[in-house]
C-alpha cells in the first residue's frame, strides 16, 4: 500500500458513518499472506474498519468478505481500490448505488448466479467491469460475486482455462472476456438449465434458506441434481447436512426420484472419510428401497476393514432395509 492508496483510505475512514465489520478467511493458500498484509494496513489507515478473523486449514482459497455475497481473493489495491471502496461505501454507509441498467431482467432472477471475476492488478479494462458487477451482488440476492487476481490464484485461474483478464464465469457453463455487456450476463443468468448448477450454487442455496425452493426443482423436473451428490459426501459436517435434509424433502414427494441417489453414492462410499461413510449409510436406511441390502452385506462381511461406528449404522441400515422389505411382502 503505498502513500496515495493510504491517503485514499484515510479519507473513507472520515467518511464512514459507523465502525464496520470484514471477514477474511485464512487458509493454508499462500493469497492468505498477501490479504493478511492488506487487513493490517486497512486497518491502520481506516480505524472504523475491523477484520474479523476466520481461520479454515483446508488448502482452499483464503479470501476477504466484504457482503454475504461478495468475496475478494484479490487485493484490491492500484486500480482496484475505487470499486472496493465504493461497494463498502453502498453497503455499509448508505451510499446510493449507480442506477443499475436492465433491473427489470435482474428482477427474474429466480435461481442463484455464482459469477467468478478474474482480473490482475494493473490491468486497465478490469476495475470498470468490477464497478459493473458489484450492485447486482448487492441489489440481488440471487447474485454471487467472487473477485479474483488470476496471478495471485494461479492455479483456480488454470482450472478456469483463464488465458486473459478480465474473464467473467457464471456457474462454470458460461464465460465472457474483454468488454462485458450486462445485459448478456443477466439473460445467461435467467435462462440456465438449473440441473447444470455447479456444487457451489447449491451449497449456497442451502445456506441461503433456499433447500426448499431446490428441492422443489428438483421434483419438477423429475431429477435429483447431480452436483446434490457432491454435496451429500462433502467434507464439512454443515454442507452435508443441508443436502441430506434437502434430499429427505425429495424423498417425501417422491421416494423414487430419492432413491436415485444411491447408486452414485454407493460409487463414492470407498473414497469418503468413516463420517460420510456414515452418512451415507443413514440415507441408505431411510430412503432406500431394499435393493442396497447386499452392498450393506459387504460392509458387514468385512467389518475388519471399518471401525465400530460404521459398522453399527451398517446395522441400523440392514434392519431397516429389512423392516421395508416386510412391508413390500
Amino acid at each position: 500500500m503505498n502513500a496515495v492508496e493510504e491517503r485514499q483510505i484515510t479519507l473513507f475512514n472520515e467518511q464512514l458513518k459507523q465502525d464496520i465489520r470484514l471477514r477474511l478467511v485464512k487458509t493454508r493458500h499462500g493469497g492468505s499472506r498477501l490479504l493478511e498484509d492488506f487487513c493490517t494496513a486497512l486497518q491502520k489507515a481506516a480505524p472504523k474498519i475491523h477484520i474479523v478473523h476466520e481461520k479454515d486449514e483446508s488448502d482452499a482459497p483464503s479470501e476477504l468478505r466484504i457482503h454475504s455475497r461478495i468475496r475478494y481473493r484479490a487485493v484490491p489495491l492500484g486500480h482496484e481500490l475505487l470499486p472496493f471502496l465504493e461497494a463498502l461505501s453502498w453497503v455499509f454507509n448508505e451510499q446510493a448505488q449507480p442506477p443499475l441498467p436492465f433491473s427489470s431482467l435482474l428482477d427474474l432472477l429466480t435461481l442463484p448466479a455464482e459469477l467468478k471475476l478474474y482480473i490482475a492488478e494493473q490491468c486497465p479494462f478490469c476495475p470498470a467491469v468490477v464497478q459493473s458487477l458489484l450492485p447486482l451482488a448487492i441489489s440481488s440476492q440471487w447474485v454471487h460475486l467472487t473477485v479474483i487476481d488470476a496471478g495471485l490464484y494461479l492455479e483456480e485461474a488454470c482450472r478456469d482455462r483463464i488465458q486473459s483478464v478480465p474473464t467473467l464465469v457464471l456457474d462454470e457453463q458460461f464465460r465472457w472476456t474483454g468488454s462485458i455487456k450486462i445485459q448478456e450476463v443477466l439473460e445467461a443468468m435467467i435462462h440456465r438449465d438449473p440441473s447444470k448448477l455447479e456444487a457451489d450454487t447449491l451449497m449456497n442455496m442451502i445456506a441461503d434458506g433456499n433447500a426448499g425452493l431446490l428441492s422443489s426443482m428438483m421434483l419438477e423436473k423429475d431429477m435429483v441434481f447431480p452436483a446434490l451428490v457432491d454435496l451429500l459426501v462433502h467434507p464439512k459436517w454443515p454442507v452435508r447436512l443441508g443436502a441430506m435434509v434437502t434430499l429427505e424433502t425429495i424423498a417425501e414427494e417422491n421416494p423414487v426420484l430419492a432413491q436415485k441417489t444411491m447408486v452414485p453414492l454407493w460409487e463414492r462410499f470407498d473414497t469418503v472419510d468413516d463420517k460420510v461413510k456414515g452418512d451415507i449409510l443413514y440415507l441408505v436406511g431411510e430412503i432406500d428401497n431394499g435393493v442396497s441390502i447386499e452392498r450393506i452385506q459387504e460392509v458387514l462381511n468385512n467389518r475388519l476393514n471399518y471401525d465400530a461406528e460404521i459398522i453399527e449404522a451398517a446395522e441400523e441400515a440392514l434392519e431397516k432395509q429389512n423392516k421395508f422389505g416386510k412391508k413390500t411382502e
